[in-house]
């Protein structure tokens, strides 16, 4: 086991109040987390993707980003990658969020801060993938 993913799951569950799609990735978050993703990503639900990888805007709603609202994060996973490891997060649901990095470095960062903290100071910062030599 990789001792982040250990790290993530003390937060679990996390509820997803909203997810955002631009040209440049996906952001879903919650009142006290966020993940910012700037590479590829996928969401699928019983292992059928649903939104392939780097749709954004009005495309990646109507494909069924906006379905992820409200759902609750209560299984955290790595995705082995190349280039390190990527986050898998799983719904209540069944939706299944999946980063896919091109680089070893920058493509997604995990923020998580005191849910009375208005300006959203970090207790739990992890930027990834997570290469396999960090662990």
């Amino acid at each position: 086991m990789f001792p982040w993913i250990e790290e993530i799951r003390a937060f679990l569950p996390l509820t997803i109040a909203a997810a955002e799609a631009d040209g440049g990735g996906v952001c879903l978050s919650g009142n006290h987390w966020r993940l910012r993703v700037n590479t590829n990503w996928r969401v699928s639900a019983t292992e059928i993707p649903a939104i392939s990888p780097s749709i954004s805007g009005d495309a990646a709603k109507a494909h069924g980003l906006d379905d992820l609202i409200g759902d609750e994060i209560v299984q955290v996973g790595a995705q082995s990658r190349d280039v390190g490891l990527d986050l898998s997060l799983k719904t209540r649901t069944g939706f299944i969020f999946e980063t896919i990095s091109d680089y070893p470095y920058g493509e997604w960062i995990f923020s998580v801060w005191r849910p009375e903290d208005e300006r959203q100071v970090p207790v739990f910062d992890l930027e990834g993938p997570v290469a396999p030599d960090l662990i």
